[in-house]
């Protein structure tokens, strides 16, 4: 980075490093060669010829006077050149400078700015403008802004969106170029995730910074109450949850078993029923007889917890709350729910593992599940991640930016300044990268399952008002209309896949 100095050159104020110079000349005639005697013309006629008698006047010279009066005029025009040079090197570095709009969502300026001034002083012809958005209305701000030319001020170059927002941003998205690619190492380096979530027609339409996704926090004195050991499957956690809840004389839940079944007070929930659907074989883009029957087992399965198991209710407060107050057994949600457990209750002991599966055969007995079956893989992925506006002018410095901040070193330097705000900072998003925290237990849940995740649009928490919020509507309903009886499981996702099949035409979804 360079720093900008004003200079000033006042050339009355530069003066001769010599004192001033005194002449004398050796003409006066001494008073006793004149004669008082002789009249004045006489001695007029004697001082001239004594004048005329003198040797030559001499004038001292002093030797390098003219050499400082060289060095001092040269210095004049040395300080003249480089005035004009710093202004000219200005006025031209200010007009090839390269501004880039940058929005972003999570991180605090003190932390990103120490990255970007380093970014800066490597690159001085590029300056990032940073600006840290509310999540509140950020989609809609962000399509409003995106709609412009592109060369307002107000327009980003560089964006946060959801991995699931892509659909919404697709005509604003500047494919990665086949070279950043290469350099970032997207296909070699970074978790198989992102190109089942982030490639449309073999290109990438953002660049991860971070991993996140759905893991099963538990806390471990509940369990050992009833001495059940961490379910690694469904049916095993309906069992352990059916121990663990406890009643008080009314009747009312005590101790939760788990935190799913309902709509209204589950956090995460329609991120809990999509990764059912995917574990179930559900295929959203064949709307077939038996992608109905696997969706209406899906939900049937979920509104057991609430009906039949009865380990939760829409009368406890808020899953959240409920399990950092220490009485729920099993909760579900991303990484950065790590702190807001962990500011609601400093002293809560939990821990967190992968997500439970299902059987890989639909045949296999319940009492063999776990045991002896073979169960499925998949897990839930939701992060964030960042796109170019594909109206930029400055497309080729955006890219050569995000390959900075998706380089190791810097990666590293952010999780180090995330970690001195709150107990870890974000995920990496490279292969590479997962020893280096995979110690930490609060992470390491994420990082096992991270290759064998993906995502659909049911991704809670985003605020996009958008695709997630619109189909999480049709899944609520299809849910509340099961509880309540209004509606049989079978009409209820004949409803809800008319409602899925609007939101693909809608957005032009192809997973």
């Amino acid at each position: 980075m360079f720093f900008w100095y004003d200079i000033d050159v006042n050339l009355e104020d530069i003066k001769s490093p010599l004192p001033p110079r005194k002449v004398i000349l050796n003409t006066e005639v001494e008073n006793e060669n004149i004669d008082p005697r002789v009249s004045l013309n006489e001695q007029e006629i004697k001082v001239e010829s004594n004048i005329q008698n003198q040797p030559p006047v001499q004038i001292e010279k002093k030797k390098g006077s003219n050499k400082v009066f060289l060095f001092v005029f040269i210095g004049i025009i040395l300080a003249i050149c480089i005035v004009l040079y710093l202004t000219l090197f200005r006025t031209n570095s200010i007009n090839n400078q390269v501004v880039l709009k940058y929005w972003g969502l999570w991180e605090e300026e003190n932390v990103i700015n120490g990255i970007i001034a380093d970014f800066e002083s490597k690159n001085p012809n590029i300056k990032v403008d940073y600006k840290k958005n509310q999540l509140t209305g950020y989609a809609g701000r962000l399509n409003g802004r995106l709609a412009k030319s592109g060369e307002t001020d107000d327009v980003p170059d560089v964006f946060r969106i959801h991995n699931t927002w892509i659909p919404m941003f697709r005509d604003n998205l500047a494919p990665v170029p086949k070279e950043s690619v290469i350099k970032i190492g997207l296909e070699t380096d970074f978790f198989d995730v992102y190109k089942k979530d982030l490639i449309e027609g073999g290109e990438y339409l953002s660049v991860p910074l971070m991993y996140d996704g759905l893991v099963m926090f538990y806390n471990p004195e509940l369990l050992n109450k009833v001495q059940a050991a961490v379910p690694n499957n469904w049916w095993d956690l309906k069992k352990t949850a059916v121990k663990v809840t406890e009643r008080d004389e009314s009747g009312k839940i005590k101790i939760a078993g788990a935190a799913i079944g309902v709509v209204e007070n589950v956090d995460h929930w329609s991120d809990i029923v999509g990764l059912m659907m995917k574990q179930n074989g559900v295929n959203l883009n064949t709307m077939s007889a038996d992608n109905e029957k696997k969706m209406k087992d899906v939900l049937d399965f979920y509104t057991l917890f609430k009906t039949s198991d009865q380990v939760w209710d829409e009368s406890l407060p808020n899953s959240t709350q409920y399990f950092a107050s220490g009485n729920l057994a099993f909760y579900f949600g991303p990484s950065w729910r790590v702190f807001d457990i962990q500011a609601l209750n400093p002293n809560l002991k939990f821990e967190i593992a992968g997500m439970p599966q299902l059987p890989t055969t639909a045949s296999t007995p319940t009492d063999k599940i776990g045991a002896e079956a073979e169960l499925t893989n998949i897990h839930w992925s939701t992060y964030w991640t960042e796109g170019v506006n594909n109206k930029s002018k400055h497309q080729k410095e955006a890219w050569k930016f995000l390959e900075y901040l998706s380089s190791p070193e810097v990666l590293e330097k952010t999780y180090q300044a995330d970690s001195l705000l709150r107990s870890f900072g974000q995920i990496y998003p490279r292969k590479s990268m997962a020893e280096k925290i995979s110690s930490n237990l609060k992470i390491k849940a994420f990082i096992d399952t991270a290759n064998n995740a993906s995502s659909w649009y049911l991704a809670s928490e985003t605020g996009d008002d958008g695709v997630n919020t619109e189909m999480q509507k049709y899944f609520k309903d299809a849910i509340n209309g099961i509880l309540a009886g209004s509606k049989n499981s079978t009409d209820a996702v004949k409803t809800l896949l008319s409602g899925v099949s609007q939101l693909r035409q809608k957005y032009g979804l192809i997973k």
